[in-house]
């Protein structure tokens, strides 16, 4: 039987590369190749561990390259969480006239804006206004360190495209967080030692999971 070709020209959803022990092989020495590779991050460097459940991921998001889920993927507060460019970028792949709206306010609380798109069957996607107000109700402007204090108009911009992402097209984001979602989330600082393979293990199992049932 002739191995079969992995590649990364699909857009589309793939099999998790855990569910066929015929190819984890091949997956893992594309890891390898990627672990030693000076482009990667230091997350992934020399660790191929790492390097496959970017893979795996990449094929769960459609993904072209796992370089994209490397540069992307995050552990913020002991959790795998997306950079807050990540969702905006996933918005832009998927829809088409993606705008963001400002909402008039003659009050800085009231001041916010929202993500409107177009999905693939032409249906306008309109999301959560989100307001300075909004973050102000929910801790998040409070928090020590937050950079609501210090750059509000590009936290407005990536919870609305968090917001949006997590309606319109949830598969991207795999459940996880974007970076800012996970340090408003929690109600403080935390300082975390375990490994990468540790913090993203809990997505591996819900993959293979999923698989078996």
């Amino acid at each position: 039987m002739q191995n079969e070709v992995i590649t990364y020209e699909q857009t589309g959803t793939q099999p998790s590369v855990y569910s066929n022990i015929d190819q984890y092989g091949q997956f893992m020495k594309m890891a390898e190749s990627l672990s030693k590779s000076e482009l990667v991050p230091s997350n992934y460097k020399n660790k191929p561990e790492n390097c496959l459940i970017a893979i795996d991921i990449a094929r769960q998001i459609g993904a072209r390259s796992p370089l994209f889920v490397m540069q992307n993927l995050y552990i913020v507060l002991g959790k795998p969480s997306w950079s807050g460019q990540y969702t905006a970028a996933i918005v832009h792949s998927n829809f088409k006239n993606v705008k963001v709206e400002w909402q008039n306010s003659e009050t800085q609380e009231e001041k916010g804006c929202r993500v409107v798109a177009i999905d693939k069957n032409g249906n306008e996607c309109i999301g959560t206004w989100i307001t300075l107000k909004m973050a102000k109700l929910e801790g998040w402007i409070d928090k020590d360190g937050s950079k609501w204090k210090t750059m509000p108009v590009q936290m407005l911009q990536y919870r609305a495209f968090a917001f949006f992402a997590r309606v319109y097209c949830p598969d991207k984001l795999m459940g996880l967080h974007d970076e800012f979602e996970q340090e408003d989330i929690k109600p403080g600082r935390t300082t975390q030692t375990r490994t990468l393979e540790e913090k993203l293990s809990n997505v591996v199992e819900v993959e293979i999971t999923e698989e078996e049932n």
